[in-house]
């Protein structure tokens, strides 16, 4: 009924918006590639994608490996010639001068109507079929070319095809026929204990496997199968880019019909979930529930491991730094800038021996003109414990409370990058703010990799094949990547800003389009008018304002 439906819709939102424990954090669909050809356009084009929609397209997949689609699509473009250009050559086009790709054998030649559109959508027809895994015509054909090459004693080309054999019968080897009847599938299975469930989840697409993903949900005990089955379909499907027709599931789901109207409702089709207890279906579900096992004793001697790595790291950190507990809180600070251009400070947090990305801040270094280290630390840390501080009153006093602050509770230990200056500079900060915190400098040896600690009276060597070491020296490889990725972003938003402010017309919107669109300005110089004019918002005289502009501006 409606109001089923609308309580489902509520318990959803209510969950996003409090995050219980027991809740199912999962990552989307959009991760995973697709491959689209686009059967919308009169000459259609292939290429990867993450994002599946309603547009007349046809889209295959998802495929488990980006690396692996895109080899496969650089195959079918060797293997069937078809376009490579984003041109849209819709109605009756005029015909234009061919790329290279036509003049050395790699496309058709579709720009100078060498093939019609009814031979190109034959083309198409038999990628798709190649696709579904019919790939009897293509490997004949291949075959006898190869042959053929060999009687004519043309042995380098005859080697290109035997790869290109080589490679369909992988791609063939790979897919695995899981149904006979040869749809599109989702099953799902699991497997619960130590108070965590894995579920696992397998592709299958016309017939045959394409990919399998896991996730794991902490808190299971006391929750039936049911509804953790039924909640981990409606965490999942609901920002999923592609749902099939049947989903197969080893336990019944509750209140099944309002779950079948709220997938309807985010996916505009209707979809069947079966739960298979005899037959191939029901041994896949068993084959799936073994997998999901596998994974959940992988996964709880990984974890396992990693617990008796932390505990370690710490109690030895407590001891190195004569602590009276180890420190479960850590924050560390490093400066970054070229010649004093864009002074930037990163704090990153570890927390329990895990970096904590809540906890990790950026700082715009406002007020050191130049290249001064030093100032710029002081700067930073002032800004970040005068916040803590302004913060901590504000719990007090009941204006705050302690999981809505940025800046509170303070570490147990500061770390920063540098030698026994950059310590001083941090003790006096805190004394500044009469704080209790110890301070030490994570310092490198001459080959810039970590050495030991400093403090502000002697240095302290620390056993290299211990883990405390192994801990700080991702303390300090994080903290460096932090600072640096921060200076580069900064960086590359001025040169972005400098270079498309100068063409008139161009606003914030188009400034942020074309960049969405081509990542870099140096994709834009680059493009020519009709790549620019793909772009929302990019008008054909827009397009060529641009172009004109980074060919006559030095």
């Amino acid at each position: 009924s409606d109001s089923e439906l609308e309580a489902l819709v509520l318990e959803n939102n209510l969950i996003k918006k409090y995050m219980p424990k027991y809740n199912i954090l999962l990552k989307d669909d959009k991760t995973y590639p697709f491959l689209k050809i686009t059967t919308n356009e009169a000459f259609p084009r292939i290429y990867m994608t993450r994002i599946v929609k309603k547009d007349g397209a046809k889209y295959f997949g998802p495929y488990q490996s980006g690396i692996l689609l895109k080899e496969l699509i650089e195959l079918i473009k060797e293997l069937f010639k078809i376009r490579f250009c984003p041109k849209a050559f819709n109605g009756d086009f005029k015909e234009q001068k061919p790329c290279l790709y036509y003049h050395i054998g790699k496309c058709v030649g579709v720009c100078n109507k060498k093939i019609q559109k009814e031979e190109y959508r034959e083309i198409i027809n038999d990628i798709c079929s190649f696709l579904n895994g019919k790939y009897d015509k293509v490997y004949k054909s291949l075959n006898e070319e190869m042959k053929e090459a060999a009687k004519n004693l043309d042995f380098e080309k005859a080697a290109v095809l035997r790869d290109r054999i080589k490679s369909i019968e992988n791609i063939s080897q790979k897919q695995k026929i899981i149904t006979a009847n040869g749809t599109d599938v989702d099953a799902i299975a699991m497997y619960s204990d130590n108070n965590i469930t894995c579920v696992e989840i397998f592709f299958i697409r016309s017939g045959k496997m394409v990919g399998k993903e896991h996730y794991f949900i902490n808190d299971t005990d006391g929750l039936s199968n049911s509804s953790i089955m039924t909640d981990f379909i409606l965490r999942y499907y609901e920002d999923c880019s592609f749902i099939p027709k049947e989903i197969l599931v080893q336990f019944d789901i509750d209140y099944e019909d309002t779950v079948l109207e709220w997938i309807k409702l985010h996916s505009d089709r209707n979809v069947v979930i079966r739960r298979p207890k005899i037959g191939e279906n029901a041994k896949l579900i068993s084959m799936i529930e073994a997998n999901a096992k596998k994974e959940h004793s992988e996964y709880i001697l990984k974890h396992m491991r990693d617990a008796d790595f932390v505990n370690s790291a710490l109690s030895q950190l407590g001891d190195i730094l004569n602590i009276d507990n180890p420190p479960m809180l850590i924050e560390s600070y490093d400066i970054s800038n070229i010649s004093g251009s864009h002074n930037v400070g990163a704090m990153i947090t570890f927390k329990n021996g895990k970096s904590y990305k809540d906890g990790y801040r950026n700082f715009k270094i406002k007020n050191v003109p130049g290249q001064n280290d030093y100032a710029s630390m002081r700067e930073m840390l002032l800004r970040r414990f005068n916040r803590g501080i302004q913060e901590y009153e504000l719990i007090k006093s009941g204006e705050l409370t302690e999981d809505k602050s940025k800046f509170y509770p303070f570490p147990d230990v500061v770390f920063v990058d540098g030698g026994k200056g950059h310590v001083d500079v941090a003790v006096d900060v805190l004394n500044e703010c009469k704080l209790n915190i110890p301070v030490y400098g994570i310092v490198k040896d001459d080959k810039h990799r970590t050495k030991g600690l400093i403090s502000t009276t002697e240095e302290i060597d620390i056993d290299k094949g211990s883990n405390a070491f192994m801990l700080l020296t991702n303390i300090q490889d994080e903290m460096h990547r932090r600072a640096i990725s921060y200076h580069k972003k900064l960086r590359d938003a001025s040169s972005t800003k400098s270079a498309l402010e100068d063409i008139s017309g161009i606003g914030p919107a188009k400034r942020k389009a074309l960049m969405a669109h081509f990542k870099t300005v140096s994709a834009i110089k680059k493009a020519d008018i009709n790549q620019l004019n793909t772009v929302k918002g990019i008008d054909k005289k827009t397009a060529e304002k641009i172009y004109k502009f980074f060919r006559e501006t030095r």
